[in-house]
């Protein structure tokens, strides 16, 4: 199904859109129209030279922001779009003219200068000028150029032709980011509060666990944008210029306005030129439009105004590559003003959301906050009401706070987060940013580009149908791929097909594939003639010498068979019957059904007359399409069982878009959705958003309307991901959750603007980044659970022991130091699990859901209550013998501290599934971390320093065999309770199989 639109026509602004500048200027005023209103205010506006203003976007958003009907302002310059969101009674005709009055009247007068010459050049519609109108226009000799002296001033006025480079962050800046976190947040006030009260080696030691996470997550981080940089074509390219009436060879940033450029096969073009001479001229431009086949350029082609960049075979535009033929432009666009410019501004623009895992790290910190000072209010109440002096309960509430904060959080994360990053790049996936390889676990829908990412962007013949319906003729076929070797511009090349364009290229495979000696060929058979191909003319003719046919055709089937007479069958020719045309063009309709492109193949004796070959035999039709990559259809199947949905977003039309997402079944079974968008940004944006989550086809979108197709998956929470190696796939690539380019064969500014590089450009290693993502959150979970548990136990022994006697509560050294010999190795431990084999078969998580279920806190807080009913018992029990003091303070140390320990074992589960006892111990890095965490444990018993800096004191063999005790008790409840619960589970489950 496709579904169509047209965007509803542009209101008439009558005197709104025309006239003089403000008194006092000259200006010619801006072309403005209404693109749409919609009743609650929200206005779009259409103003073309916007994308000339971008430096001073800020300067019109206060200016516009200045009318009181106008409340926020949106500015897109790479669709010339204004959106206001106004008073619903504002008039139309009012916003007009106060966007005109942000346009021309900017006190510092650069608005208006810009304005000025915006509405001098940059509304020229240069594909539909004349190249002479053109040239003068630009201030150039259409046959000499310009003289060296003018393009050095031009230069020197204009700026390199360089394309906006995305800011990268700098190293200073990379370090601050990892300290922007809640957690550490409280964990550096609590060492503000502990200098406060002269506790200032707890301080040290709170700060030194704030830049061990800090300095472990600058390296990680760091290293990954290395890797993803060392991808990036840092060299500056040279090209041809015509100056002075001489070649000259230039670099690419020395290309100034109104230079002739000359293009030739295999260069990328450097900047914006309208084509003044062409020679069978083909440009790929899949880069910038997302179309696969080569675009025809053609300096007398009549273009429409409006025509978009795909639809302009008058223009070059930079960034594309010459497929083959040869030409000459003028160039019209240097630098920030090429249409690639605006689409990598509009990449800056876009903003990508924060991981999943940070906002829900940062929202359980929050609750975290509350639960410390509800904590520290309880103390204050308790120790006010038994009259304990301020200093002391200060230091009570420090504790207190210190043990709500997981001092291991932070290193926790950052390094379940930096071990699977480091997982992934050894797969050949280079992740920018620590916290993206969770994303890419939350992922629920996948955007995908077309071209270059799930097929090859290169065609490939995939069907031969030699003579008559499909009917092996050997001789019909041999002589078809004498045809597609002579009738050639491509060469062989040691790995295949070079040069000239990607059609020849695939011809020339499959000639050689199929035995044609192509060298030798050429040779004995040496071309003695060409006719190319026009538009007028959608066939090539080559004239050859040698023993055989002299005249060789392909091209457009109808057109080719028009001009043949008989038909190869067998040895013999034979003359072609009405019947048989009507034969031959059903197989071609067949063949374009695919879709493929189909060409048609003649020879025959006698020399073209006038240009036109007549009485040609006919040979049979070749088909050729961009094929898939290899594993992209498992791919896409392996996305769906993940419960990830899948959309593509492609420039191609809808047949061939459509004729992929078929054969991958992109649409799972169901009826496919296709939507043909080349108007989709007039569409409201309401319609759109539940459009776009039922389609599983976008054809024929630019690259402003990929970003906005992004951004409406995401309007409501979704998690999306975008792939893509394009300039065009630039904004989206930015704005999504998790943007993933091709390392291989995607564009530089591709590459940097995802945060994911998938080094070989293979699918498959996808799967597994993403099914590492999803153990990494598992992982984070798992250790979380562990933490919170482990802390709330502190906190209910501090509370207990607050509110039974002054002297009591621990230190916030002592809970300090059982923090961090409990919180990081162990959570280390957990985060070392190895991948759940189970990972993708389960749907992602909801969008918006906790990283830890309400129910799950109930089951933490039961956990915690355990321990700290534990360790309260060792209390007491030294309470009972010893009194307040360090004998009972260190009782309940080794209690609470390896009670916590042990506790980690339990954890170790696969999400949504029941401990398993009997594998407790599978886990050696966790055992590892275990056995060296309570080794640091009981280590101050040891060392009297440590001894006294804790306040503790040694404890005899009862006293030790208490508190150990009192250490295992918990986990052993609490797997006898897990182990009730998965028995219950287990009996639900079978009741819904009987049920069922």
């Amino acid at each position: 199904m496709t579904l169509r639109w047209n965007a509803a026509p542009s209101e008439p602004v009558g005197k709104a859109g025309a006239g003089a500048g403000p008194a006092g200027g000259s200006a010619r005023r801006p072309r403005v129209a209404l693109a749409h209103r919609s009743k609650g205010g929200r206005v779009r506006l259409r103003c073309p030279a916007l994308h000339r203003l971008s430096a001073h976007l800020p300067a019109l958003e206060a200016l516009l922001l200045r009318h009181p009907s106008i409340h926020a302002v949106e500015l897109r310059p790479a669709t010339g779009s204004v959106i206001l969101h106004s008073d619903a009674t504002a008039p139309t005709g009012e916003l007009i003219e106060a966007l005109h009055a942000a346009l021309l009247r900017a006190p510092d007068g650069t608005v208006a200068r810009s304005m000025r010459r915006a509405a001098a050049e940059g509304e020229t519609a240069w594909h539909s000028m004349a190249g002479a109108e053109v040239s003068g226009h630009v201030a150039s000799d259409p046959d000499h150029g310009l003289t060296d002296a003018e393009a050095r001033d031009r230069l020197a006025r204009e700026g390199p032709n360089t394309l906006p480079q995305a800011r990268q962050r700098s190293q200073a800046e990379l370090f601050a980011e990892q300290f922007d976190s809640l957690p550490v947040a409280m964990l550096a006030g609590s060492a503000v509060v502990s200098v406060a009260t002269g506790g200032l080696a707890d301080a040290v030691a709170t700060l030194a666990v704030v830049m061990i996470n800090a300095v472990f997550g600058y390296v990680t981080e760091g290293q990954a944008e290395a890797s993803i940089h060392r991808l990036m074509d840092s060299s500056d390219e040279s090209v041809t210029v015509i100056r002075d009436g001489r070649r000259l060879v230039v670099r690419a940033a020395e290309v100034v306005r109104g230079d002739l450029y000359v293009a030739s096969p295999g260069t990328v073009i450097a900047a914006d030129a309208r084509v003044l001479a062409a020679e069978r001229l083909k440009v790929d431009e899949s880069a910038l439009t997302g179309e696969t086949l080569p675009v025809a350029k053609h300096p007398g082609a009549e273009t429409a105004r409006e025509a978009p960049i795909g639809a302009r075979p008058t223009m070059l535009h930079a960034g594309t590559l010459v497929a083959e033929g040869r030409g000459r432009a003028v160039v019209v666009a240097t630098g920030r003003e090429t249409a690639s410019a605006r689409i990598a501004l509009l990449s800056q623009s876009a903003a990508r959301p924060r991981a999943p895992v940070e906002a829900e790290i940062d929202r359980l910190g929050a609750r975290l906050a509350k639960l410390s000072l509800a904590a520290c209010g309880v103390f204050f109440g308790i120790g006010w009401m038994r009259g304990i002096g301020l200093a002391a309960m200060l230091k009570d509430a420090l504790a207190l706070a210190v043990a709500a904060v997981p001092e291991g959080l932070p290193v926790v994360a950052t390094t379940t987060m930096s071990i699977g990053l480091r997982r992934m790049e050894r797969r050949g996936v280079l992740v920018r940013r620590i916290d993206t390889v969770e994303s890419l676990g939350a992922l629920q829908t996948l955007c995908l580009d077309k071209t270059g990412t799930l097929t090859r962007n290169r065609l490939q013949v995939v069907a031969a149908e030699a003579g008559l319906d499909g009917a092996p003729e050997p001789a019909a076929l041999a002589r078809m791929l004498a045809v597609a070797a002579l009738n050639n511009d491509a060469m062989p090349g040691p790995e295949g097909a070079e040069g000239s364009s990607a059609t020849e290229r695939a011809l020339l495979d499959y000639a050689m594939a199929g035995g044609i000696d192509t060298a030798g060929l050429r040779a004995t058979r040496p071309r003695a003639g060409l006719i190319e191909r026009t538009p007028g003319r959608p066939y090539m003719v080559t004239v050859h010498g040698g023993a055989g046919p002299k005249t060789l055709v392909k091209g457009a089937p109808e057109q080719v068979l028009a001009r043949c007479s008989h038909v190869l069958t067998g040895e013999r020719r034979r003359p072609l019957s009405a019947a048989q045309r009507r034969r031959i063009l059903a197989a071609n309709a067949r063949l374009a059904a695919r879709p493929a492109r189909v060409l048609g193949f003649a020879d025959g004796t006698a020399p073209p007359r006038d240009g036109e070959p007549e009485g040609l035999t006919w040979l049979g039709l070749l088909a050729m399409v961009d094929p898939l990559r290899p594993g992209a259809a498992d791919f896409i199947a392996a996305m769906h069982r993940a419960g990830v949905a899948t959309v593509m977003i492609t420039g191609d039309q809808a047949a061939t878009a459509g004729a992929i997402a078929r054969e991958l079944d992109l649409s799972n079974g169901g009826p496919l959705r296709i939507i043909d968008a080349p108007e989709i940004a007039e569409m409201d944006p309401a319609l759109l958003g539940g459009l776009a989550r039922q389609a599983h086809v976008f054809s024929r979108v630019s690259a402003a309307q990929k970003l906005q197709i992004v951004q409406t998956l995401q309007a409501d929470g979704t998690v999306v991901g975008m792939t893509g190696d394009g300039v065009n796939d630039g904004p989206a690539l930015k704005a999504a959750d998790v943007g993933i380019a091709m390392g291989a064969s995607g564009t530089d500014l591709a590459r940097d603007v995802a945060n994911v590089v998938i080094r070989d450009d293979e699918l498959a290693t996808l799967v597994d980044a993403i099914a590492q993502g999803r153990t990494v959150y598992g992982n984070i979970r798992r250790a979380l659970e562990y933490l919170l548990a482990t802390n709330m136990s502190e906190i209910i022994v501090g509370i207990v022991e607050a509110a039974h006697g002054p002297g009591e509560v621990e230190s916030p050294m002592e809970l300090l130091w059982i923090n961090l010999i409990s919180d990081v190795l162990p959570g280390l431990g957990l985060a070392f699990a190895e991948p759940d084999p189970q990972a993708m078969a389960r749907p992602p998580r909801a969008a918006g859901a906790p990283v830890i279920p309400a129910q799950d806190f109930r089951g933490m807080a039961v956990d915690g209550a355990i321990i700290s009913a534990s360790a309260l018992a060792a209390h007491f029990a030294g309470l009972a013998r010893h009194g307040p003091g360090p004998q009972t303070r260190g009782m309940t140390f080794l209690a609470l501290s390896l009670g916590q320990l042990v506790y980690a074992l339990s954890r170790q589960r696969g999400e949504g599934a029941g401990p398993e006892p009997g594998r407790l111990f599978d886990n050696r890095m966790l055992n590892g971390a275990l056995l060296a965490s309570a080794g640091v444990a009981v280590l101050p018993f040891f060392v009297p320093p440590l001894r006294r800096l804790l306040r503790i004191a040694p404890l005899g063999p009862g006293d030790a065999a208490l508190s150990l005790a009192a250490a295992v008790a918990p986990t052993l409840a609490v797997l006898g309770r897990q182990g009730k619960l998965l028995e219950l589970e287990t009996l639900e489950g079978e009741a819904c199989e009987t049920s069922s």
